[in-house]
């Protein structure tokens, strides 16, 4: 199998991939709504496992399914419109 060196440094299998996450709002973003637009542009699935959401800021652990070149695209988007992606270790899972 090939494997993809993403930009969160960890090996993804091509192939159908779940990795889990941990994004961070900054205040100025928590109002934008960036998995909806990760769901409408990029072919993964987005399940949010836990939030905390207030004004101020905003953290949620999601998973993400997809094709290890789509989560990383995806994952990429989301770092650009000023959220922080963090992994969370141990979680990639390949089907």
């Amino acid at each position: 199998m090939k494997r993809l060196n993403t930009c969160l440094n960890s090996d993804i299998i091509f192939g159908m991939n779940v990795i889990r996450l941990q994004l961070i709002y900054p205040e100025e973003k928590v109002k934008e709504p960036v998995l909806c637009m990760v769901c409408k542009n990029f072919d993964v699935v987005v399940n949010i496992r836990t939030a905390k959401v207030t004004k101020d800021t905003g953290i949620l652990t999601v998973e993400m399914d997809g094709d290890a070149e789509e989560i990383e695209r995806a994952v990429k988007f989301i770092e650009e419109k000023g959220v922080l992606v963090q992994p969370i270790e141990g979680q990639i899972f390949t089907e």
